[in-house]
């Protein structure tokens, strides 16, 4: 444990920090009853443990031959959240474990298991461990985060979960002033959802490290719209700009509607065109556009999106706008063009999504999810493609804390290898007919 502490640079920068800032305050604690500063940080902590039981079942041709990919893990998630001393500087720590219950022979992971060379093995790790400091005003606040840490939807950057989350080692900052909100990051290691290790950000081929990615935003909020600009950028690979306007219609807001647009450009830099096409989705800029309508009514809740994308690319391959800015990351992406069996984000691809929700009852709630893909081509041919997933959940009344999700249903693809599409003997592109079974049982309780 003393190990991870001092091998964490930003970490440990933040407390020598905090360590130089404390002796100001311990004097005028000291005259007002120091007790108070230093009880604070232990009377306003808190501990949950969260439990994930997760199987996912992957029945997919997309790269040619024919996989079958299973993985059942339970993970669990102990959380501590200090208090502030002086109302300033506190400590959060997460600790993850992963149980191996059951995998398939043609293991591939399905980031719940560690895929240890083609082995499925349960982990654990302390996933966060961060120093925080923040200064409150009236109508304003700064908050300050270093070490490692989740990072959710923050400029260019995001993290996903399965039995665990994923995070990031760095530094995250949050301010607002009124309605104008600032946040930024820069983080420089990354520790994956399925896996103990630590690791650097690489290029698509994995030949080359990425030293860090950095990012911000700048956000306005008034009660009927909202707007989002970002910049991420990975060092000497890739930079996005990201633009996302939402609104919500006094008209609908008995519906609680809302419309979210958005526009996503990627530009590559040497790192980036240095790769080989196999690699490389687009030659220098690829664009992403696309809006979605959320509303509600009586017992139904409903989501409909669109999307168009371009990337080209060059080498007889077929470019596609990469979501992450670096192997080993995770990008912010809120378009419905990221869908539960495939991404419609070809060259050239247009698609439509709609998730339609229907609550029997007060427990039970059940949907269906479709999208579907066309405008793409490749040696002339049309290449379209689809899916539909059943989609349940169960939150019994008798415990909140309690839930119970299951998923599944087909998919159709087209079959790649390094970006390329595999074609049959008359020279169209091969389908892939793909099925997914998924179930999740979530429970949480606090400790203290």
């Amino acid at each position: 444990m003393l190990n991870y502490c001092f091998s964490n640079k930003p970490l440990a920068i933040f407390l020598l920090m905090s360590a130089s800032i404390s002796p100001t305050y311990a004097a005028e604690e000291s005259r007002g009853g120091i007790s108070n500063s230093v009880n604070k940080i232990i009377t306003d902590s808190s501990a949950d443990i969260s439990l994930r039981n997760q199987f996912k079942n992957l029945n997919t041709s997309d790269y040619g031959e024919r996989s079958v990919q299973t993985a059942w893990g339970q993970g669990v998630t102990l959380d501590f959240r200090s208090g502030y001393l002086a109302d300033v500087i506190g400590f959060d720590t997460s600790y993850y474990q992963v149980f191996k219950l059951a995998a398939s022979d043609e293991f591939a992971g399905r980031s719940i298991l560690y895929n240890d060379n083609g082995k499925a093995k349960g982990f654990h790790k302390f996933g966060q461990l961060y120093a925080k400091l923040k200064f409150d005003g009236e109508d304003s606040y700064f908050r300050l985060y270093s070490g490692w840490q989740i990072i959710n939807k923050w400029g260019a950057l995001t993290n996903s979960s399965r039995a665990i989350p994923s995070t990031y080692q760095g530094w995250r900052m949050d301010s607002e002033l009124g309605r104008v909100a600032f946040r930024g990051a820069w983080v420089d290691r990354y520790s994956d959802r399925g896996s103990p290790d630590q690791v650097h950000f690489q290029t698509a081929d994995r030949k080359k490290n990425i030293s860090y990615l950095a990012t911000g935003e700048l956000s306005y909020k008034q009660k009927d719209y909202s707007v989002l600009y970002f910049y991420g950028e990975s060092h000497n690979y890739m930079q996005r700009h990201g633009v996302e306007v939402g609104w919500q219609p006094q008209s609908l807001a008995k519906n609680q509607g809302r419309v979210l647009t958005m526009l996503y450009m990627n530009h590559g830099l040497k790192d980036f065109k240095a790769m080989s096409s196999d690699y490389r989705p687009f030659n220098n800029d690829a664009w992403h556009a696309a809006f979605y309508l959320d509303w509600k009514q009586n017992k139904w809740k409903n989501k409909l999106g669109a999307s168009w994308t371009k990337a080209n690319s060059s080498d007889d391959h077929l470019g596609y706008f990469e979501r992450h800015m670096a192997k080993n990351s995770r990008g912010r992406f809120n378009s419905m063009a990221d869908a539960w069996g495939n991404d419609y984000v070809g060259n050239n691809e247009k698609s439509v999504a709609w998730t339609t929700e229907y609550k029997i009852s007060p427990e039970v709630n059940i949907g269906l999810q479709s999208a579907i893909g066309w405008g793409m081509k490749y040696h002339s041919r049309s290449i379209e493609r689809g899916e539909t997933i059943f989609f349940s959940r169960w939150k019994p009344s008798w415990e909140n804390n309690l839930s119970f999700q299951l998923s599944g249903g087909p998919s159709w693809n087209y079959q790649s290898k390094k970006n390329r599409p595999i074609l049959t003997d008359d020279g169209r592109p091969k389908r892939a007919v793909n099925h997914s079974v998924e179930f999740q049982i979530d429970y949480a309780f606090n400790l203290f």
